[in-house]
């Protein structure tokens, strides 16, 4: 017969050891296609829009196709934020995308802000948790200067999400 300071032992070590997550590999050959990317900058800040396709890897991701538009959080701050992309095809996962800081002035020719981060969130499914892969671009500052661009994104990170 288990006492029940046992039983209270026993449940407080089970309540305090850490919880293990699976971890999840960034498919091999997986690429993003940006299309219609158009940047730009004005007094208040830069700015992007674009549409991305994040493909399907056939029995572990559904992809989606999503138009992404956004600004700098302000020309002197820190820290800009991801904004939600709109999705247009595809169902439960997210897509987001941010612009990267701008760099010190004196650490590169440029002080706009030097890449697009895009973020797109693996939807959790019953025992799976959510999952977050990101990967960027170098930014390209075509308004009214170029045609609208296309490229590739590859993934580079991926960690799970409580």
């Amino acid at each position: 017969m288990v006492s029940f300071t046992t039983l209270l032992a026993l449940s407080a070590g089970a309540l305090s050891s850490p919880v293990v997550q699976r971890q999840i590999a960034i498919p091999e050959n997986w690429n993003w296609h940006v299309s219609g990317w158009e940047a730009g900058c004005a007094r208040s800040g830069c700015y992007y829009n674009f549409n991305v396709t994040v493909p399907t890897v056939e029995g572990q991701i559904a992809g989606v196709k999503a138009y992404c538009n956004g600004y700098e959080n302000g020309y002197y701050r820190k820290g800009n934020w991801y904004e939600n992309c709109q999705i247009l095809e595809g169902v439960n996962n997210g897509v987001a995308a941010k612009l990267s800081e701008r760099p010190p002035e004196s650490d590169t020719e440029s002080t706009l802000p030097q890449e697009i981060l895009i973020s797109f969130v693996l939807a959790g499914y019953e025992d799976r948790p959510a999952y977050n892969f990101t990967g960027s671009h170098k930014t390209i500052y075509n308004q009214f200067a170029a045609p609208l661009q296309e490229f590739d994104v590859t993934p580079t990170t991926v960690f799970g999400v409580a």
